[in-house]
């Protein structure tokens, strides 16, 4: 009896699991897709259109975004996705969905909502997807050492999402520099992009010296296939 009741809490886990329809990992569709349309708009203008296809992709990812953010934060499966490895990893991407869709605002939303408008909605994308982002940038390392296991072999290239957002702020960031107030407050961004640059570097290369480290010593990934179920 004690340990047929001992064993009930695991079904609901495995519930939680199940309901968990959208990850972390879904946000990079966002990520990528901001970035297309933000790296689109600078390219020379000989194109006919280029500008209009890069407003649509834009509207896009900032539509694509709502919809994911509303169905991740419905779920509640935040720490769920935070006890597993490799799901932790792609925290990385919702700051930075968040810090694409803002930069797109300002440099490709100002025909439809106007500067003003544009810019106070990249204020805010900005704030939230920079803040998210250092707490990841803090976080996941910290659960990687503290509560998860990993084999030698373990690093891969997706443990260096959680350390790019701050890097990602930075670039971003400088968009708004000449639109911040002159004096103090522009200097704090300013600088603030530059420590933020320098942060997201300094942890990269430590990812990658870890990454050089598994393939020296290790053999090469090999390609799996995907698990059934």
């Amino acid at each position: 009896m004690n340990s047929s009741s001992s064993a009930r809490p695991l079904p609901p886990a495995a519930d939680t699991t199940t309901r968990a329809v959208f990850g972390p990992s879904w946000f990079a569709a966002v990520m990528g897709t901001g970035i297309v349309a933000n790296a689109a708009v600078t390219l020379p203008r000989s194109f006919p259109g280029l500008r209009t296809f890069a407003t649509v992709v834009w509207l896009g990812a900032a539509l694509l975004l709502i919809l994911l953010a509303v169905g991740y934060l419905r779920q509640r499966a935040l720490r769920v996705h935070a006890a597993d490895p490799v799901a932790a990893q792609f925290f990385g991407a919702p700051p930075v969905a968040l810090l694409t869709v803002g930069a797109g605002a300002l440099v490709l939303g100002r025909p439809l909502i106007g500067l003003e408008a544009a810019l106070r909605l990249d204020w805010v994308l900005w704030s939230l997807g920079t803040v998210l982002g250092l707490v990841t940038a803090c976080t996941v390392p910290y659960l990687m050492v503290t509560r998860h296991r990993f084999a030698p072999d373990a690093a891969f290239g997706g443990w260096l999402m959680p350390v790019v957002p701050p890097m990602v702020s930075a670039a971003t960031g400088a968009l708004l520099v000449p639109h911040a107030p002159a004096g103090q407050l522009r200097l704090a961004l300013l600088l603030g992009c530059y420590a933020m640059l320098g942060l997201g570097f300094v942890a990269a290369l430590l990812v990658l010296a870890m990454i050089y480290g598994r393939l020296v010593h290790h053999d090469v990934p090999a390609r799996r296939g995907r698990a059934s179920g």
